[in-house]
């Protein structure tokens, strides 16, 4: 009786499926080749590539393209004053969830419902 054939995920190779093994580094059940380390994986993690800098490029360059970034994480956050009390109403970009934010304790650190990090709110006009 042939039996099931089954592909592995780690390396797309069709292996009868009562040989698969769970593999306690991937996490997985894998054929044997792969879990003996003989198999070369068909996906690892691809690189990210940058483009090429341009000419002269420096570290001042890099340190006004990461202020540029944060500039704009910085206006995507909503912070709008609640009338009577300290706190304010923040809308997190990410998941669009409002929310009550402390700016004098920094409370809560995160987004409650996504766990999104909150840019550190720099003008307190609002307050």
């Amino acid at each position: 009786m042939n039996p099931v054939k089954a592909q592995c995920k780690r390396c797309g190779n069709f292996v009868p499926s009562d040989q698969f093994r769970l593999h306690f580094e991937y996490r997985q059940m894998v054929c044997p080749g792969c879990f003996k380390g003989k198999a070369v994986a068909k996906d690892e993690k691809p690189k990210k590539v940058e483009p090429p800098r341009p000419p002269g490029w420096d570290a001042d360059d890099d340190y006004l393209e990461k202020m540029s970034r944060l500039k704009k994480q910085e206006q995507n956050v909503q912070f709008k004053k609640i009338p009577g009390t300290d706190q304010v109403q923040c809308t997190c970009m990410k998941c669009k969830y409002q929310f009550k934010y402390d700016p004098f304790r920094k409370r809560p650190r995160v987004c409650p419902y996504c766990s999104e990090e909150i840019p550190q709110m720099k003008t307190f006009s609002m307050l």
